[in-house]
């Protein structure tokens, strides 16, 4: 239980250090309740990073990639490493084992 409150808090504070301070809202992606070494929700969590990235990137790209404001795959792409990388190590790991970082890096 510990690890998917902790799971969860991360994700929703993941954008708020690597973004210009006030620059643009933290990207939020809940994953409450969801258990990392199951795939299906694994494939889920995945899921729901690419629709967050999708839709923050649409409102907010500019914050994060200026020189490449037209590119909305450059950032979506960045910003779904940056949601990966904010899961703990032990849930990170059984996201890869279970399948999510295939999903999650699926063009």
């Amino acid at each position: 239980m510990r690890e998917i409150v902790t799971m969860g808090l991360m994700l929703e504070l993941m954008v708020a250090g690597a973004l210009l301070a006030g620059a643009a809202p933290d990207m939020h992606v809940d994953a409450q309740g969801l258990q990392m070494a199951r795939s299906g929700d694994a494939l889920m969590l995945a899921g729901r990073i690419r629709v967050a990235s999708r839709d923050w990137c649409a409102a907010n790209r500019a914050f994060l990639t200026p020189n490449s404001v037209g590119d909305p795959l450059m950032c979506e792409r960045e910003m779904r490493r940056r949601a990966y990388n904010a899961l703990p190590w032990s849930s990170r790991l059984d996201f890869v084992r279970a399948g999510g970082q295939t999903a999650l890096n699926r063009p």
